[in-house]
């Protein structure tokens, strides 16, 4: 019976999986801060704009000046909130796709590493010119036609195929 020695390597190392992590980390982190650098622009926009406003409505002379004024901003204020939620979702897009794509090249460096020791195992079982014990290249034998016999320790049958024995 000729035997196979197989190096052992771990599947996991981690200090491969590190910069894995750190992808995914650093893919998150720039959406977040993405995300930060518009909700900082958007804050001191409308900052701003109620400055602005603000001015206004001290400088109008009635009532009515003022509900003018809170009624034209109606319109800008809800193309406003709709720009804001579109670069929301163009960052979130944005970011997984990036995650997205860092997950793929982890999978397919999980695969290649998990291919390793099939790879292995095929090559050292070709080079000795029969098939290995864990990985079979050949389909299975067929049945020789003879039943199978069930015997118990004593060599006694206790089942065959033919018979239809029971297990008592």
């Amino acid at each position: 019976m000729h035997a196979t020695t197989l190096n052992y390597s771990p599947l996991f190392r981690h200090d491969a999986d590190l910069p894995d992590a750190f992808d995914w980390m650093a893919c998150a982190v720039a959406g977040l801060e993405k995300l930060v650098e518009l909700n900082v622009q958007t804050v001191k926009t409308s900052l701003r704009e109620q400055e602005v406003l603000a001015g206004a409505a001290l400088s109008s002379r009635s009532l009515n000046e003022v509900i003018e004024l809170q009624s034209q901003q109606l319109p800008a204020a809800l193309k406003k909130t709709f720009a804001y939620w579109r670069h929301v979702q163009e960052i979130a897009v944005e970011t997984g796709g990036g995650l997205a794509s860092v997950m793929q090249a982890s999978v397919r460096s999980l695969a290649t590493t998990l291919q390793a020791p099939v790879d292995i195992a095929t090559s050292a079982a070709s080079a000795q010119g029969r098939t290995s014990r864990l990985l079979s290249t050949y389909p299975p034998r067929a049945a020789s036609g003879t039943p199978a016999t069930i015997v118990d320790s004593s060599g006694r049958m206790i089942s065959n195929n033919e018979s239809g024995g029971s297990f008592r």
